[in-house]
């Protein structure tokens, strides 16, 4: 999937709690989200706070998905409570690969 296709799938499913997200598609969302916030902050602040908040709950339904896909719990989300180390947690585990199922 590529950076515009995964950035549009984040928007169209926004509000998606449940499912999954692969790892790519999971960060190329991300790294579409930091492009447009570099862009949008160099033409005004005001715009760029506009766009991050208008991102963030698609991106904590994206990361709820990415956390089911690597087999971790919603309760991973405390870890950005952590000052630095708990950022650094975080982006450790949403790296994770996806789990595998196994089926009998």
């Amino acid at each position: 999937m590529e950076l515009w296709e995964a950035t549009k799938l984040a928007f169209r499913q926004y509000a998606t709690f449940s499912g999954i997200s692969s790892r790519a598609n999971y960060w190329y969302f991300v790294l579409a989200l930091v492009i447009i916030n570099v862009v949008t902050s160099i033409i005004s602040e005001s715009l760029a706070a506009t766009w991050s908040i208008i991102s963030l709950l698609p991106l904590l339904a994206a990361s709820a998905r990415r956390f089911r896909d690597a087999g971790l719990s919603m309760h991973n989300f405390w870890w950005v409570l952590v000052p630095f180390a708990g950022l650094i947690a975080l982006i450790i585990q949403l790296g994770k690969p996806t789990i595998q199922i196994q089926e009998h």
